[in-house]
């Protein structure tokens, strides 16, 4: 396994789950968004492409992979050491609901600015 520099879109996703968490200035655990002043990250992420209204309800952000590919292109190990190695999207999710892990600093790992791990292209299996 080799240390890859961030890409260029995982700074990007860092910026827009920053973005978002402004918004919403309280964190949601296991939901996207929880009343009108709480997300997770990815649903900060999604929040800070999208201008939402203030209740959104059961709202799940789509295809955000779309817009991100590292989202699904990407694998990263847990850096708590739990021995999780999933695509980004899943570590996203695991670091907010599992770990409790803020927005801010789950932007700053995704951005290649928090703590170091090994991440890896994920390719086909097979």
């Amino acid at each position: 396994m080799e240390h890859l520099p961030p890409r260029h879109d995982e700074k990007e996703l860092a910026a827009a789950i920053r973005f978002g968490a402004a918004r919403r200035p309280e964190q949601a655990f296991g939901e996207y968004y929880q009343g009108r002043r709480a997300s997770c990250a990815l649903g900060a992420a999604f929040e800070g492409l999208y201008r939402l209204p203030e209740e959104v309800g059961q709202l799940h952000p789509k295809r955000l992979d779309r817009l991100f590919g590292c989202l699904e292109g990407t694998v990263r190990s847990c850096p708590e050491g739990c021995k999780k190695r999933l695509i980004l999207a899943a570590i996203i999710i695991h670091l907010n609901d599992d770990h409790h892990w803020d927005r801010e600093r789950i932007a700053a790992w995704v951005a290649g600015n928090g703590d170091t791990e090994t991440r890896q292209e994920a390719g086909p299996t097979g």
